[in-house]
Protein backbone atom coordinates (compact mmCIF):
# COMPACT_ATOMS: atom_id res chain seq x y z
CA UNK A 1 0.00 0.00 0.00
CA UNK A 2 1.64 3.67 -0.91
CA UNK A 3 1.62 6.49 1.59
CA UNK A 4 -1.59 9.09 0.99
CA UNK A 5 0.14 11.86 -0.25
CA UNK A 6 -0.87 15.61 0.94
CA UNK A 7 -4.42 17.11 -1.01
CA UNK A 8 -5.05 13.38 -1.96
CA UNK A 9 -8.97 12.10 -1.26
CA UNK A 10 -8.85 9.36 1.34
CA UNK A 11 -10.34 6.09 -0.67
CA UNK A 12 -12.40 3.67 0.02
CA UNK A 13 -15.53 5.70 -1.62
CA UNK A 14 -16.50 8.51 0.83
CA UNK A 15 -14.65 11.48 1.51
CA UNK A 16 -14.77 11.82 5.78
CA UNK A 17 -16.87 9.26 7.52
CA UNK A 18 -20.54 10.31 7.62
CA UNK A 19 -21.58 9.22 10.90
CA UNK A 20 -18.52 11.54 12.92
CA UNK A 21 -18.87 14.37 10.17
CA UNK A 22 -22.17 15.72 11.20
CA UNK A 23 -21.56 18.86 12.53
CA UNK A 24 -23.43 18.04 16.00
CA UNK A 25 -21.70 14.57 16.36
CA UNK A 26 -18.32 15.91 15.49
CA UNK A 27 -19.01 18.19 18.77
CA UNK A 28 -19.96 15.19 20.85
CA UNK A 29 -16.96 13.57 20.00
CA UNK A 30 -14.59 16.50 20.29
CA UNK A 31 -15.82 16.60 23.61
CA UNK A 32 -16.09 13.42 25.25
CA UNK A 33 -12.29 12.53 24.02
CA UNK A 34 -11.28 16.11 25.36
CA UNK A 35 -13.13 15.07 29.07
CA UNK A 36 -11.33 11.91 29.82
CA UNK A 37 -14.05 10.49 27.12
CA UNK A 38 -17.46 10.55 29.28
CA UNK A 39 -19.74 13.03 30.15
CA UNK A 40 -23.42 13.29 31.20
CA UNK A 41 -26.36 14.35 29.17
CA UNK A 42 -27.11 17.38 31.01
CA UNK A 43 -23.09 18.73 30.55
CA UNK A 44 -23.14 18.02 26.92
CA UNK A 45 -25.95 20.03 26.45
CA UNK A 46 -25.08 22.89 28.09
CA UNK A 47 -21.80 22.93 27.82
CA UNK A 48 -22.52 22.45 23.49
CA UNK A 49 -25.50 24.35 23.48
CA UNK A 50 -27.45 22.25 22.05
CA UNK A 51 -31.50 21.21 23.10
CA UNK A 52 -32.15 17.98 24.47
CA UNK A 53 -34.19 16.71 21.27
CA UNK A 54 -31.30 17.49 19.26
CA UNK A 55 -28.62 16.08 21.61
CA UNK A 56 -31.00 12.91 22.00
CA UNK A 57 -31.43 12.80 18.20
CA UNK A 58 -27.64 12.37 17.33
CA UNK A 59 -26.60 10.32 20.67
CA UNK A 60 -28.95 7.73 19.26
CA UNK A 61 -27.03 7.69 15.62
CA UNK A 62 -23.66 7.58 17.11
CA UNK A 63 -24.73 4.72 19.60
CA UNK A 64 -26.19 3.05 17.01
CA UNK A 65 -23.13 3.66 15.03
CA UNK A 66 -21.57 1.96 17.96
CA UNK A 67 -19.01 4.68 18.82
CA UNK A 68 -20.19 5.82 21.92
CA UNK A 69 -22.73 4.05 25.06
CA UNK A 70 -25.07 5.68 27.41
CA UNK A 71 -25.49 4.47 30.09
CA UNK A 72 -28.64 5.80 32.11
CA UNK A 73 -28.68 5.26 36.01
CA UNK A 74 -29.57 7.03 39.43
CA UNK A 75 -28.10 8.72 41.08
CA UNK A 76 -30.08 9.53 44.73
CA UNK A 77 -33.60 9.38 43.01
CA UNK A 78 -32.45 11.72 40.26
CA UNK A 79 -31.74 10.11 36.63
CA UNK A 80 -28.77 10.75 34.88
CA UNK A 81 -27.23 9.86 31.49
CA UNK A 82 -23.94 9.22 31.23
CA UNK A 83 -22.43 8.95 27.71
CA UNK A 84 -18.84 7.21 27.41
CA UNK A 85 -16.87 7.21 23.75
CA UNK A 86 -15.99 3.44 23.14
CA UNK A 87 -12.69 1.92 22.30
CA UNK A 88 -14.04 1.93 18.36
CA UNK A 89 -15.16 5.07 18.58
CA UNK A 90 -11.70 6.31 19.44
CA UNK A 91 -10.42 4.29 16.34
CA UNK A 92 -12.76 6.01 14.13
CA UNK A 93 -12.26 9.15 15.85
CA UNK A 94 -8.61 9.08 14.91
CA UNK A 95 -8.91 7.64 11.64
CA UNK A 96 -11.19 10.56 10.63
CA UNK A 97 -8.91 13.24 11.60
CA UNK A 98 -5.93 11.41 9.65
CA UNK A 99 -8.53 11.52 7.02
CA UNK A 100 -9.57 15.64 7.39
CA UNK A 101 -5.30 16.50 7.51
CA UNK A 102 -5.47 14.05 3.95
CA UNK A 103 -8.13 16.70 2.37
CA UNK A 104 -7.51 19.46 3.79
CA UNK A 105 -3.09 21.02 3.73
CA UNK A 106 -2.08 22.23 6.36
CA UNK A 107 -4.13 21.05 9.35
CA UNK A 108 -0.72 19.37 10.50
Amino acid sequence: MTPARKGAIPSGGSLLEPLIHGRVRLLILSYLISRAQSATFTELRVELGLTDGTLSVHLSRLERGGVITVQRRFVGKRPQTVIKITAEGRRRFDRYVTQLRQVIPGLD
